[in-house]
């Protein structure tokens, strides 16, 4: 596959200045035992690349030369998983280690197709075999757990040092082989503000049409990597710079090309939104902010329903059917995640109009039964969150939103915790609150087997 491979240089821990107190107690684990039981163990990927940034990775990933049974062997809590490469998860409670054998190079035993995407490739091989199948140079760092040195074969440590994202070998080879990398090229632009190499970014022109062919399953998954990775915005700048937005999404990129302002005004709220949540360790629903990349989507597939004289509430509906159809197809989204996007959507309305001409201070005993149904719905305060997105940005008035937070008050503007809502059941006769008990927000631990 490559041709001439160039020796490593080998940086010495004194010069690369990490050290073990930087690696999670899990990876040190997994790391000693398998190099107590005479395998090769190296970190590998982003976690090296962020520690040489002075960055707190969030994961960390280990090769080795030991096979996927081997290492299950020395690990009770360890499964092997995938098809196209086996890998095991060591799982530590709410976190994992990935640990991947070291793959081959040896082309006639890959399944390709055609094209040159590799099917399947469960070929090991040795170190040296191992890093020309990794995509970014800058992700092909390996650091020895033996002796604390790092192994550099393809100039990554410059590439940290410069800012530079660099497809290892030649850019449209290693695209055809999967075109997922275009995508992965865009995330790690927005995550680490580093720059394309030209012949990098010059092949994303030529073979961007191959994502058409990509399993819509995984392109979800890769979705969800990139706009939940805490750097969403800029992700989808990114995106659309290369032109690969229309992959993903293709009626919002389309309304993009003709009225990118008004398209994208509420797109970055919520990505912003979202990237604010993810700094502050907050969970974040991926229905959420579907929602909002959907929202333009949704809106003008609704139009000739209404002009077809349609009953609005039932135009809507049939534009969540449509514009729903037309994604999942590019998209996978799963159904626990539609449903609860459409529930945003329709919610929409319904609280516009439940809050016109409604005043201020208005006690919630006094409020209509429809205004009390909505403030019980289960899903009232995500709908009322993109109610207040959508004042903020002019598409409806702000009074609205005011009227509503009344009795479902703003998240915490230090924690980003939801304030408790106030739901009829909690008021008794004379408007008092009624004491609940109090319950405790649990934060969740980092997102498990994310790519980095």
């Amino acid at each position: 596959m490559f041709q001439d491979k160039p020796l490593p240089v080998v940086i010495s821990a004194d010069i690369h200045g990490i050290v073990p107190s930087q690696i999670s107690d899990q990876a040190i684990n997994v790391l000693q035992r398998l190099h107590d039981s005479g395998y090769a163990a190296y970190l590998v990927g982003g976690c090296v690349r962020d520690l040489l940034r002075g960055l707190r990775p969030k994961d960390f990933d280990v090769v080795t030369d030991a096979k996927p049974e081997q290492v299950r062997a020395l690990f009770r809590n360890a499964r092997i998983i995938g098809r196209r490469f086996r890998i095991v998860h060591v799982i530590f409670g709410h976190d994992l280690i990935e640990v991947t054998t070291f793959r081959g190079g040896d082309d006639d035993a890959l399944r390709r197709t055609d094209e040159g995407r590799i099917l399947r490739d469960n070929v090991f091989g040795t170190l040296d075999e191992d890093v020309w199948r990794r995509d970014f140079a800058c992700n092909a760092l390996y650091y020895n757990f033996a002796n604390a040195e790092i192994v550099d074969y393809v100039r990554g440590w410059q590439d940290v040092e410069t800012g530079h994202l660099r497809v290892i070998g030649d850019p449209a080879t290693r695209y055809r082989e999967d075109p997922v990398r275009m995508l992965r090229a865009a995330r790690f632009m927005a995550k680490l503000g580093f720059t394309l190499t030209a012949e990098t970014a010059a092949a994303i022109h030529e073979c961007r049409p191959l994502l058409k062919d990509i399993a819509s399953a995984r392109l979800f998954d890769e979705s969800i990597k990139i706009f939940q990775g805490g750097y969403a915005w800029a992700a989808f700048l990114q995106l659309r710079e290369l032109n690969l937005l229309g992959f993903l999404f293709a009626g919002l990129d389309d309304l993009l090309n003709r009225d990118y302002d008004r398209v994208a005004a509420l797109i970055e709220k919520i990505l912003k939104a979202t990237d604010e949540r993810i700094a502050l360790q907050l969970p974040v629903n991926p229905a959420f902010l579907l929602a909002g990349l959907l929202w333009a989507d949704l809106s003008r597939r609704r139009e000739p329903w209404l002009h077809q004289r349609v009953a609005a509430d039932t135009a809507l509906e049939l534009a969540c059917d449509e514009v729903l159809e037309a994604t999942v197809r590019q998209v996978a989204i799963p159904r626990r995640l539609t449903e609860l996007m459409r529930v945003i959507w329709v919610l929409q309305p319904a609280l516009e109009r439940e809050a016109s001409g409604m005043a201020l201070g208005v006690p919630l005993n006094d409020l209509t039964d429809a205004q009390k149904h909505l403030l019980a719905h289960a899903w009232f305060r995500a709908g009322l969150d993109f109610l207040c997105l959508r004042g903020e940005i002019g598409e409806i008035s702000p009074a609205a939103c005011a009227f509503w937070r009344q009795y479902a008050p703003a998240r915490d503007k230090d924690t980003g915790e939801a304030v408790p809502t106030h739901l009829p059941e909690d008021f008794g006769k004379h408007g008092q609150i009624a004491r609940r008990p109090r319950q405790r927000n649990r934060r969740p631990n980092r997102s498990r087997g994310a790519a980095n």
